[in-house]
């Protein structure tokens, strides 16, 4: 039957073009596609030639990287600078490969695009550090050099850190926010070689930045500090480990130290007991730290460490010394014998006026314990004591010492928390606050717990010369909710003569005088747990022990006492539980002892504690 519209010319008109339609789509479409496929042809492969390339470029400048490190700890300048210079060119070239239109609409593409991300971030980040951070630190190396900072006829230079501060507080920025972003980069979907890379590349910046901050941050705080803007004064406390406190031992001595234009000079110094007791708290301490310290904090000099809260410490310290004295303090630093030892392997020897040679060896076997079988007046106990401050503080001060080695005791002292420092000043301490030499409280992070173990002698006398101590820390997720729990295992050891009581002296022993039967020790420790975490155990054995628990500035604390008679040893474990955090990690802070178990950091622990492998059989549900 004819169509009822075969006889309409439009209905003719209309009818031929639907007939051809299905045909020209699907020519349309096949082109479409076909130039679809082929711009992503030519985009993977502009991609991929690019990746490859930028890749190279990434490898061949790590080597410069090396050299510009190595130089510069040399003195060799123009090496590190012509270094610099490579390390530049190539991170620029890797930058820019991976820094186009095309290659950001790649990283949209799944599966590929994590990976693409991670390279372009990577080669930013490089990139940044060689332009801003790299080249500008190479360019005032002469100027930051520690051979030009140290002391010379007791004074210390401070034109030209004062002139390149800008420079090198701008380089210090610029390599913590290529750092951040690289820390940023989410591995979990990318290719393993990309990650490894990643993870290499993050190793690398970790390993660089303590030389990093210990530039910008000597920059940030020398000028001011040394009085480039006006006198200061400081009170150092020395600390005597023979009697622990938490933040290493009790205030035996205090000096003031004064600052003017570089101009360093020793003040007066005087014994710990020549600060008598006040009658009330001379500083607010916050009553959960009195909770678990006592109210003497604020009344004696000699506990003011009692907590290892440094800042809280120093600034009670600092009220002390101004009650009683006048005048005004502008910060508190601290030392001990062991970090002497270190300094006097740097300027040598020095003679005491009692013809006593002080040296690195017997350094810490002199002052924290023979001069107690030579002496039992405390009087001349502190005079010994002052005079080898005094003789160490003027051989440094002479300037006679190889500077970069100097730098490096400190650092060295001031990694193991036996030398601390607190800046009445704001500004100064916020920059001190991201150091070790701040000495607050453990931190935690989402990946890693803060953890603190922290000892009090409460024997009353100077029998810690002979205490041995070990500390080991496990993390796992051992629970359903994948929160995880940490184990902190303090074992502690009297390693005195069997016949202490009667072959030591009676001021070394305590001879009874505070309870403890001469010859024993008796320490009160204290473990800190992360922030917002949870006490759930403290157990010697099997068994529950008997122990204070509390808080600290929203960390738990469990508080504990352990005695030991000479050759005894007891070991005490603490379960806590990590609220804040999603994988297992720990981060350890400890009381610098005369003899740490771990006195150098390895690749499974810290100063002063080990990290292990937790076993979740071991820890309390």
């Amino acid at each position: 039957m004819a169509s009822p519209y075969s006889g309409d010319p439009r209905a003719r008109r209309y009818s031929a073009p639907r007939d051809r339609l299905p045909g020209r789509t699907r020519r349309i479409v096949l082109w479409s596609v076909a130039g679809v496929v082929l711009v992503l042809i030519i985009g993977a492969g502009w991609v991929g030639i690019r990746g490859l390339l930028a890749k190279n470029e990434l490898q061949s400048a790590l080597p410069y990287a090396k050299t510009v490190q190595s130089s510069i700890t040399s003195g060799d300048l123009p090496a590190a600078a012509a270094a610099a210079k490579e390390l530049r060119r190539h991170a620029d070239k890797a930058a820019s490969y991976t820094d186009d239109p095309i290659w950001r609409a790649a990283e949209l593409v799944p599966f590929a695009g994590p990976n693409l991300t991670a390279v372009r971030i990577a080669a930013a980040a490089t990139d940044t550090i060689a332009v801003h951070a790299i080249l500008p630190l190479v360019g005032v190396a002469h100027d930051v050099d520690p051979a030009r900072i140290k002391p010379v006829k007791g004074a210390i230079d401070l034109a030209p850190l004062s002139k390149v501060q800008p420079v090198v507080i701008r380089a210090q920025s610029a390599f913590d926010a290529a750092a951040a972003s690289v820390d940023r980069i989410d591995t979990g979907a990318t290719l393993g070689p990309v990650a490894d890379a990643v993870d290499h590349l993050r190793t690398m910046l970790a390993s660089a930045k303590p030389a990093v901050d210990a530039v910008g941050n000597s920059a940030r705080l020398l000028p001011g500090m040394l009085g480039a803007g006006g006198p200061r004064t400081y009170l150092l406390l020395a600390q005597n480990p023979a009697e622990l406190r938490a933040t290493g031992g009790l205030v035996g001595a205090l000096a003031l130290i004064r600052a003017d234009h570089g101009k360093i000079s020793l003040g007066e110094q005087v014994s710990g007991t020549s600060l008598v007791p006040f009658e009330a708290p001379v500083s607010v301490i916050p009553a959960a730290t009195q909770g678990l310290y006592g109210p003497l904090l604020g009344r004696y000099i000699q506990d003011v460490n009692l907590t290892p809260d440094f800042p809280l410490a120093a600034r009670t310290a600092s009220a002390m010394w101004t009650a009683k004295a006048g005048g005004h303090i502008d910060g508190v630093v601290t030392i001990d014998p062991v970090a002497l030892s270190y300094i006097l392997q740097v300027t040598g020897p020095v003679t005491l006026p009692s013809g006593d040679v002080l040296s690195s060896k017997n350094a810490v076997p002199l002052l924290l314990s023979d001069v107690y079988q030579r002496w039992s007046d405390p009087a001349q106990q502190d005079a010994f004591f002052s005079a080898a401050a005094k003789a160490v503080f003027e051989k440094v001060a002479t300037g006679s010492a190889d500077g970069a080695a100097l730098m490096s005791a400190f650092v060295h002292s001031a990694t193991e928390r036996r030398m601390l420092v607190w800046s009445a000043h704001p500004g100064e301490q916020k920059v001190l606050d991201s150091t070790t030499l701040a000495g607050t409280l453990p931190a935690s992070t989402p990946s890693s717990a803060g953890i603190g173990v922290y000892f009090n002698d409460a024997t009353g006398a100077k029998m810690d010369y002979y205490l041995r101590t070990e500390i080991e820390v496990g993390s796992a997720v051992c629970r359903i909710d994948g929160k995880p729990s940490t184990q902190v295992t303090v074992t502690l050891t009297n390693e005195a003569p069997l016949d202490a009581a009667t072959r030591l002296p009676a001021y070394v022993t305590g001879n009874g005088t505070y309870g403890v039967p001469a010859g024993h020790i008796r320490t009160r420790v204290a473990v800190y747990g992360p922030q917002d975490g949870l006490l759930t155990a403290t157990r010697s054995g099997t068994a529950d022990y008997p122990t204070i628990a509390g808080t600290d500035s929203g960390r738990p604390v469990s508080v504990f006492t352990v005695e030991l008679a000479p050759g005894q040893s007891k070991a005490v474990k603490v379960d806590l539980l990590n609220v804040k955090q999603n994988v297992a990690g720990a981060a350890v802070t400890v009381t610098p002892t005369i003899h740490a178990t771990n006195a150098t950091p390895d690749v499974g622990g810290q100063f002063g504690a080990s990290i292990i492998a937790l076993d979740c059989g071991q820890t309390v549900k």
